[in-house]
């Protein structure tokens, strides 16, 4: 069985990573997962542990928001573009995407997503960035209610109900 998510599944799935809620967000997550991610520093990630392992780091020094842009679904795979901003907790010379940043700074990064499913889960996550941006010192939450205002209004409804 390779069935995907509905969009509403999907969109939960978000919601847990923005909550930080690791349990439910790793409950999509099929046992062999395995999740690029777009920076050649980091490559692959292996397992559940691997992707847990990695963002506990990232969300040590950031707050992390995504905002779901595009979301296609069909039997097989799901296609997801998303605006990811980082809001920094602290000063680091290794932020995401080699940046260097100060604490409050803010770094948008626009990616798109492919997960293949198998037996209901995600089985292979590819991420690939489009751009990451340096925003430095700006309002977070008026950023995101930006994107937001770009967001399809079927996943804007399914999101809310």
């Amino acid at each position: 069985m390779t069935s995907a998510l509905t969009l509403k599944e999907f969109l939960q799935y978000i919601k847990a990573f923005n909550a930080k809620d690791y349990t439910a967000q790793h409950n999509f997550y099929h046992q062999e997962v395995t999740l690029a991610i777009p920076d050649p520093e980091i490559g692959t990630l292996i397992g559940s542990k691997g992707v847990m392992n990695h963002y506990a780091k990232v969300h040590a020094d950031a707050n992390e928001t995504i905002v779901p842009m595009i979301v296609m679904i069909d039997e097989k795979r799901i296609f997801f573009s998303m605006e990811a901003y980082f809001y920094y907790l602290r000063a680091t010379n290794n932020a995401v995407h080699s940046h260097k940043v100060e604490a409050g700074d803010v770094i948008r990064v626009k990616v798109w997503a492919v997960y293949d499913m198998k037996d209901g889960k995600m089985a292979k996550i590819t991420c690939n960035a489009l751009c990451d941006e340096f925003l430095g010192q700006v309002d977070v939450e008026e950023m995101i209610r930006e994107s937001w205002s770009r967001v399809d209004d079927v996943i804007k409804d399914a999101w809310v109900n």
